[in-house]
């Protein structure tokens, strides 16, 4: 054996084998959790009861089995009632053939009345050309007398007028819509050697330790998975490299953008009038008068400034294991969420929800378990993995809305 290193006069702790320091470990690993998946919290617990303990029994009200990889559900609305004058030169009181937009004719029939809100007249609906979006009418059909009429002059149905022992009038129905959605396969995995498993590793010092830490922070990676995707993903289905079907779930912004309910403040700040405006003509347009708004810090920032001393925003208590904060407006309630995934370049963005628009619909048999020793046979080592297959069912989309661009 070589000569050993000698130290000269009074060890310290910078001398001696560093091996020899016995490190002062936490016997935790702390870990950025909770609150980290909102969405998938809510579409997962609402409908059950906590037991106090962190633990909840009962059937999810918002989660749902289905049966086929493509899922649906078929949509209908109430017809509308509002369209707009589509002549730029305008019509005088005497003309009798109108030609309509927003959305067109099909929303009128024949004996409908219908009221020129800027003049007051009423006017009475005699036939319908829905090819040309023609109305012709009566004009001054109530006491208020006609009056020339200017383009994007708006129209209100106000419903139909019959005269006394007539016939039934004309019918005019609404078709339902087929809305689908893919489930999408995910994938969690993890292992470890059989003899990292058997050593002892701090900071638990444990044999079996760090798989079990593994399988911990794996699970709650798998869930920000799911809840990326029902965030931000696509609906597509093709064929995959393998030859085998390849399946992307829809997630929200997707589908909030194809109905249109989109406030864009391209690329600006957020001022107290913009932000009610967006309240009024978006976010409680339609649907419940109390919604969800997962919201990040750009946006986050301007609604706390504007509800000091004006509107009330209260903490709340942890409600499934996600902080809320509730904001009272004129228009609805929105329990507000700062989603952790609406950060970079996604943090001037909010999007209001409707919780029953929304289902976490998971295929049969395959909601989210852990897999265990999925390894090769002849492998000295033990792999992991969570899978679940399930998608996003989106239904009347045109209750949510999408406040973007905020900076």
């Amino acid at each position: 054996m070589a000569e050993p290193t000698h130290i000269q006069g009074t060890r310290n702790t910078l001398l001696i084998e560093q091996s020899q320091r016995i490190p002062d470990v936490d016997d935790r690993i702390y870990i950025l959790e909770p609150g980290e998946t909102p969405l998938t919290a809510f579409l997962t617990q609402i409908g059950k009861i906590g037991d106090g303990g962190g633990k909840f029994k009962g059937q999810a009200l918002q989660k749902r089995a289905v049966y086929n990889p493509e899922f649906m559900e078929f949509e209908d609305a109430y017809s509308g009632v509002w369209a707009q004058i589509n002549n730029g030169a305008g019509y005088l009181s005497t003309d009798t053939a109108l030609i309509v937009d927003t959305p067109g004719a099909l929303i009128f029939t024949k004996y409908d009345l219908v009221k020129v809100v800027r003049t007051g007249e009423i006017m009475r609906i005699t036939s319908v050309n829905y090819s040309t979006n023609t109305l012709t009418v009566t004009r001054g059909a109530g006491a208020t007398a006609a009056a020339a009429l200017v383009d994007n002059d708006w129209l209100l149905i106000i419903g139909p007028a019959f005269e006394e022992g007539s016939k039934s009038g004309d019918s005019n129905t609404t078709k339902l819509v087929k809305v689908t959605n893919f489930t999408q396969i995910f994938k969690t995995k993890f292992g470890v050697t059989l003899t990292e498993n058997a050593s002892k590793l701090y900071p638990e010092g444990n044999p079996g330790a760090d798989l079990k830490y593994q399988r911990a922070k794996s699970g709650i990676e798998h869930a920000k998975k799911i809840e990326r995707a029902y965030l931000f993903g696509e609906k597509k289905e093709v064929t995959g490299p393998d030859g085998k079907p390849l399946r992307l779930t829809g997630g929200i912004l997707e589908q909030v953008n194809a109905v249109g309910n989109v406030q864009d403040e391209a690329s600006s700040s957020l001022t107290e009038t913009e932000w009610r405006n967006f309240l009024r003509d978006y976010a409680f347009k339609f649907g419940s008068s109390e919604k969800l708004f997962f919201c990040g810090n750009a946006i986050l920032s301007y609604i706390e400034s504007f509800a000091a001393g004006k509107l009330q925003v209260r903490p709340d208590d942890k409600t499934y294991g996600v902080q809320t904060r509730q904001y009272q407006s004129p228009f609805g309630v929105l329990n507000i969420v700062r989603h952790p995934m609406f950060d970079n370049q996604y943090t001037g963005i909010g999007v209001v929800l409707d919780l029953d628009t929304l289902k976490h619909a998971v295929l049969n048999g395959r909601d989210t378990e852990l897999k265990t020793n999925i390894q090769d046979p002849d492998a000295d080592e033990e792999v992991d993995q969570y899978l679940t297959e399930s998608g996003l069912q989106r239904m009347n989309f045109e209750k949510n809305a999408l406040l973007k661009g905020v900076v």
